[in-house]
């Protein structure tokens, strides 16, 4: 369905995490040249969309950085944002996703569940370690993420609670650091989409992520595109992990990885960047 008309002559579709957000900084979360860049590019008539798994309230905080409008596609196309008005907003089946969760417990042992709900950036479900441990180790890495902190709840029982009733937008399932991880991360990803189709899964090295059915980059990418009247040749997305892939192969000939992306993510992308703010050289100045 198509509301609008884009007049726009480009639309860069940028994610967060490793990308926009890359390198990280101490006391802002956009590099001054990545955000230069942005302005840059909106002020020569294009068009800016935020796509990442995080959370709308961690989205708002980037407008006094970027200080031009944009609009978001969040927690991996739950919530599109266009204009300041909500264009989707879905959630997964409660029932489905407490099966899936005991299922992933009961075969792979995770070290943790990462929820993304209503009114919850982060609720965290313990499965393995002391609660004290886990608890002061996130907090230790909270505090170690500066700018990009989001608020967290770790309560296990809570946790049980709202998976059968909150309105999820996202669970993230943590294996912990060990080598080992990453090809279980991969397998449970491959296990997932041939067994539970009513949800979506990717993964990034030692994390799967699961979403609502259909709820990838991709879709909600092509979503937004639509909606506005945005032909696919205009389209320049940029990513560097696994939940990228698919926002890669649907708008490929504009596609980007960052150089420090796993180079089972690269292959999926026709160009690679070591910033954000090469476009400005690469596409802008066409060089």
């Amino acid at each position: 369905m198509c509301l609008n008309i884009c007049t726009m002559s480009k639309l860069l579709a940028v994610d967060l995490d490793g990308t926009l957000l890359y390198p990280k900084k101490l006391f802002r979360c956009i590099s001054r040249r990545n955000c230069k860049f942005l302005q840059n590019w909106y002020d020569k008539g294009n068009r800016i969309v935020l796509i990442t798994s995080r959370s709308a309230s961690f989205i708002d905080r980037l407008t006094k950085e970027i200080k031009r409008p944009f609009d978001y596609i969040a927690v991996g196309s739950a919530q599109i944002c266009v204009d300041g008005k909500i264009i989707r907003d879905i959630s997964m089946d409660n029932k489905a996703i407490v099966e899936i969760l005991n299922t992933i417990n009961k075969q792979y042992h995770p070290v943790a569940f990462l929820m993304t709900a209503n009114n919850l950036p982060m609720l965290i479900r313990n499965n393995k370690v002391g609660s004290i441990f886990l608890l002061a180790f996130y907090k230790l890495y909270w505090l170690l993420q500066f700018k990009y902190r989001e608020p967290f709840v770790l309560d296990t029982k809570y946790f049980d609670e709202e998976a059968k009733k909150a309105h999820i937008y996202k669970i993230m399932v943590f294996y912990g650091f060990r080598r080992k991880n990453k090809q279980i991360a991969k397998e449970v990803n491959k296990y997932l989409r041939e067994n539970f189709p009513e949800i979506e899964a990717s993964w990034s090295y030692i994390v799967n992520e699961l979403t609502p059915q259909n709820c990838h980059k991709g879709e909600g990418l092509s979503i937004y595109c639509d909606y506005l009247g945005i032909n696919k040749e205009d389209v320049y997305a940029v990513g560097d992990s696994g939940n990228d892939i698919e926002m890669f192969n649907r708008f490929y000939e504009n596609s980007y990885c960052m150089k420090h992306g796993g180079k089972v993510v690269r292959k999926y992308a026709k160009h690679t960047i070591r910033r954000v703010y090469d476009l400005n050289k690469l596409v802008l100045k066409g060089e």
